[in-house]
Order: structure tokens, then C-alpha cells, then sequence
């Protein structure tokens, strides 16, 4: 792999890290892309800015000390041949470095603050402000606007809580309640004729699917998959197998709520449509 392929993974992985990654979350990386890290002098995030009320660029720059200290963490982890540097070197090896990142919104420059504790060649995320809940919780208030059922607002909430905390197991809970919701609310409204008092919920979600599109398109291949997958996320899965798993089930969560609402509101829309129609 060429020095360019080298910086590019090392500046990814770096990037993706601060940005993405949980708090207290541990991650290993070949101690060489510490002269890599020592070369980024700017990184650009897209996130929601609450004082500016609105998604925006923040940047952060790369600052002398910040520069010096992975140049020095780059000398630390690299063995040598020379006992005298060798020497040097070793009692510093393992030893916790802490690195603060500034990210400041290029509106109003509100900052979004990590700490990173580097030691030999491994990263783990220590301080985030706002915390990964705060903003997750900004970007769903949308959804307690849009007058969405207030129970699925706040068992999103309380998903978002759990995640937050390292408890991937109790975060599937709350999306699997959400679904749940969903489903048998509307199964319920379904003429006698069409329901079954013993129903399976499989059988209910595609009764309610023909009547109403809580499901994207686009997931018609994966409408049982992702009941199984909640449902297994509760009583089969691991803790930790839940919480890698949590970001794309949330995501799919969300886009049946989006889905679930551009449905009621079209139904809303063409009733009063259809209201308008009839009184002329």
C-alpha cells in the first residue's frame, strides 16, 4: 500500500473515530499512522448546530501542540534499533496521552469538543460535548413537531438514552415497542373480516402493510428480517452484538416513521381534497 492509501485509511479511520464513535469506545490502528495524524491539519464535520437551529459545517484546525504531540507519539511507537532512543522511548510506550479536538461551527462558531486518550495503538473516546444522546435528541425533535403519536417519541428517546450508555440490549426494547406500537395500532382499525383473533404479529404487520406502507419500499424483501432481528436482539443476541447492530435498526425505525407519516399525511391531504370537491 502506497504512503497516499496510507494517510487516506489513516485519516478516515481517525476522522470516523472522533465523529461517530461512542464514548468510552476502544479502537486499535497500526501505531504507524501516527505520522499520519501528525500531517491532517483540518477536518470537516456536517452536523446540527442548536444555537444556529439548523445542520451546518464545523471545522476543526490543527494546532501546534496537537501536531507535536503525535509526532512525539510516532517516535514513542516505533521500535529502534538504537538503544539510546530505544531507552528513551520505552518508559513512554504505553504511557495515556490525551488529545482534545475543536470543532467550531463556521456559522456562529458554537464548538463541538472530543477527548481522545491515546495509548500504544489504541484509541478510546473519553469526552464528547454535546454528548452522542444531546444530539441525536435535537435531530429527532422533528418528530415531536410533526405530531407524530407521542409514545413513539419518546420510546425513541429512551432508545437514544440507552444506546448512549453502552446498553444495546435495552435500546432494541424501545425500537422493538415502536414497531410493535405501529403494527397493532393500525391492525386494530382493520375491518372485522380482514383480522384474526390469533393473529401472528408477522401476519398482522402484512395485513396492515396492504392497507397502509409503514414499511419503505425499498425493505418489502426484509419486512419479516427486521421484527426477527429486534426480537433476537432482546432474547438471543449479546450486548455488545446489539449495539453494533443499533445504528442501522434505529435508521430503519426512523425511515418507517417517516414513511408512516408522509402516508397519514397524503391520506389527510386528499380527504380534504375530496371534502373541497364535493361541496362545489
Amino acid at each position: 500500500m502506497s504512503e497516499i492509501d496510507e494517510s487516506v485509511n489513516a485519516y478516515k479511520f481517525l476522522q470516523n473515530f472522533i465523529l461517530s464513535e461512542q464514548l468510552y469506545k476502544t479502537a486499535e490502528f497500526d501505531a504507524k499512522w501516527y505520522s499520519s495524524f501528525a500531517g491532517f491539519s483540518r477536518m470537516i464535520d456536517h452536523d446540527y448546530c442548536d444555537h444556529c437551529s439548523a445542520n451546518s459545517v464545523f471545522e476543526w484546525n490543527c494546532d501546534q501542540y496537537i501536531h507535536d504531540m503525535f509526532c512525539k507519539l510516532a517516535e514513542y511507537n516505533t521500535d529502534s534499533q538504537n538503544p539510546i532512543i530505544r531507552c528513551i522511548n520505552d518508559p513512554h510506550r504505553n504511557q495515556e496521552f490525551f488529545i482534545d479536538y475543536l470543532f467550531f461551527c463556521t456559522g456562529c462558531k458554537r464548538i463541538h469538543y472530543y477527548t481522545l486518550m491515546f495509548k500504544g495503538n489504541t484509541v478510546t473516546k473519553i469526552g464528547q460535548y454535546p454528548s452522542f444522546a444531546s444530539k441525536e435528541k435535537l435531530e429527532l425533535k422533528k418528530y415531536k413537531n410533526l405530531n407524530i403519536v407521542k409514545k413513539y417519541y419518546i420510546e425513541l428517546m429512551r432508545s437514544v438514552d440507552a444506546y448512549s450508555q453502552h446498553m444495546g440490549i435495552a435500546s432494541f426494547v424501545y425500537l422493538r415497542r415502536i414497531y410493535e406500537h405501529m403494527v397493532e395500532k393500525e391492525y386494530a382499525k382493520l375491518p372485522d373480516t380482514i383480522k384474526k383473533s390469533n393473529a401472528s404479529f408477522d401476519e398482522k404487520m402484512k395485513a396492515v402493510d396492504k392497507k397502509l406502507h409503514i414499511i419503505p419500499p425499498e425493505l418489502d424483501t426484509q419486512k419479516s428480517k427486521i421484527y426477527s432481528v429486534l426480537s433476537k436482539g432482546i432474547h438471543e443476541y449479546e450486548e455488545d452484538e446489539c449495539y453494533e447492530l443499533y445504528p442501522a435498526m434505529r435508521t430503519i425505525i426512523i425511515l418507517m416513521l417517516e414513511n408512516y407519516l408522509s402516508d397519514k399525511e397524503s391520506k389527510q391531504q386528499l380527504e380534504e381534497i375530496e371534502k373541497t370537491l364535493k361541496s362545489k
